[in-house]
């Protein structure tokens, strides 16, 4: 017998459960699934396979910290879920719908989740990833009408606190190990209209992720001996306030599946573990390029203290590149870190940076949202500035005009990229006595497409800075001729 139908008791005419509902949460639940089709037919469903189309967004990558999110299209989207072994894996095809250096154009996807092992499918290979992606797939296997009741209905489930909000009827279910969702019923139809959990992000903290359920429609019954469900046709969901992803889909109630078991390779894999390289090489004197893994900064040198352009990616890349600064000079403080631009893999280290103690340069766009980036409670999981808290000091480049760091010797100067449309304020530094140009996602010697050069060219130009040099914060060292080649080859053959 599966662990949903441990309660589930079948006589030719009637279902009969536990002993009924034992409390007015439980209620809710019954009362909910009865709404969707009814109780014996919900426990009765231990597979859905979902299929259709639609978008997801691109968390932290917007025009601006308030814009909307780019997206990708969606297409062959296929979602099978096995909930009595806990397993399920996604299949869908993304098409990019925005200018990037590296285009995506009906690329697969696929990732899944088996009991408590994440694995990822990469070109002909599978990863395992790591147990926080995991418990985030646990959970986000409960995020559909079918899998939170089912979990309401378990044995080794809580469900607790009935109340009313937005107009709603409430509950939550805390499962066997932990994990807490909120779901909300519709007082009109009875049916589900969302369901909510918490989780931890790098960037943002202590979040909810939140399912919207709408558009209910009929399914099942095969030939006419399987119960009917009102399943959504619609799915909407968000990470704190911003929406990650949204599909149409038509389901199938406990529909074969695939093997969806993590190859046996996999599930016995050690996890990953992430080691930090930072490469030094002094580009001129005073200036070094801090290099190793796909995000760099740049180092810079003055008469009595340090600028460090960039704190990207990640927290621990973050913490060993200011490391490494100190290692270089531990005669002199490091007293400013400059971000680029908003998008979450540059400002990542934000945080780190603040609890270290250092001064934050940026576009006066992105002040607000760093102050907020800076309140965020960190609580799931302590970060270095939840375990040293500090203030935020921030500079701010003002607008189109120049921001000066000097020592009346060495002088690094901050300009926004004006036009671009990667980032509304993204900021490039430059280096005039070493003819030195700092920038990041503007352009990239690696990429496969330079959609943003020719706008980087050309605030290069209007601005009368003298280039040699380009340190891109992705890929290696250029020269202005290399730009000058990815611009042409960006405009295609002449007419």
């Amino acid at each position: 017998m599966g662990r949903w139908q441990r309660c589930l008791a079948v006589s030719s005419v009637l279902f009969v459960g536990c002993g009924g509902a034992a409390t007015p949460e439980l209620q809710l639940v019954e009362d909910t699934a009865e709404a969707m089709g009814s109780l014996r037919a919900l426990r009765e469903t231990t597979t859905l396979v979902l299929e259709g189309q639609g978008r997801t967004y691109r968390l932290g990558q917007n025009m601006s910290p308030r814009a909307d999110l780019p997206y990708y299209e969606v297409e062959n989207y296929r979602l099978q879920i096995d909930y009595e072994n806990e397993r399920w894996r996604l299949r869908q095809d993304r098409t990019s719908t925005f200018l990037t250096g590296s285009p995506l154009d009906g690329v697969r996807q696929i990732y899944g989740l088996d009991g408590d092992v994440a694995y990822d499918t990469q070109g002909q290979g599978t990863v395992r990833a790591p147990d926080r992606v995991a418990a985030d797939r646990w959970a986000e296997m409960y995020h559909n009408p079918i899998g939170v009741l089912l979990l309401a209905l378990e044995e080794t489930s809580t469900v607790s606190n009935l109340r009313e909000e937005e107009g709603q009827q409430v509950v939550d279910v805390a499962a066997a190990g932990g994990t807490q969702f909120t779901l909300f019923v519709d007082a009109e139809t009875g049916l589900p209209s969302k369901v909510m959990s918490a989780t931890y992000h790098p960037n943002l903290g202590d979040v909810a992720i939140e399912t919207l359920f709408e558009d209910y429609s009929e399914t099942g019954g095969l030939g006419g001996f399987q119960a009917r469900l009102m399943l959504p046709r619609s799915y909407t969901t968000s990470l704190d306030r911003f929406r990650i992803s949204a599909y149409r889909v038509s389901t199938s109630p406990n529909s074969p599946l695939d093997d969806l078991s993590a190859p046996a390779d996999v599930r016995v894999a050690a996890l990953a573990t992430s080691t930090v390289t930072v490469d030094v090489a002094e580009v001129a004197s005073g200036v070094w390029y801090l290099t190793g893994q796909s995000h760099h900064s740049v180092l810079v040198e003055f008469e009595e203290y340090l600028a460090l352009v960039e704190a990207p990616q990640s927290e621990a890349r973050t913490l060993a590149v200011i490391e490494r600064v100190r290692e270089l000079h531990p005669d002199k403080p490091l007293r400013y870190v400059v971000n680029t631009h908003h998008h979450f893999d540059h400002s990542a280290g934000i945080r780190a940076v603040v609890s270290e103690g250092l001064t934050v340069v940026t576009h006066e766009l992105n002040r607000s949202f760093f102050e907020d980036i800076v309140a965020r409670q960190h609580s799931i999981v302590q970060d270095a500035l939840a375990r040293n808290p500090q203030p935020l000091t921030i500079e701010t480049v003002n607008g189109d005009e120049m921001y000066v760091l000097t020592d009346g010797d060495r002088t690094l100067q901050l300009y926004r990229i004006q036009g671009d449309l990667h980032c509304d304020a993204i900021v490039m530094a430059y280096l005039p006595q070493e003819r030195i140009l700092i920038e990041v996602d503007a352009y990239s010697p690696t990429s496969r497409e330079a959609p943003f050069a020719e706008v980087l060219l050309r605030n290069i130009t209007d601005r009368g800075l003298q280039v040699d040099t380009i340190l891109p914060l992705h890929g290696g060292v250029a020269e202005l001729a290399d730009l000058e080649s990815a611009v042409r080859t960006a405009r295609g053959p002449a007419d």
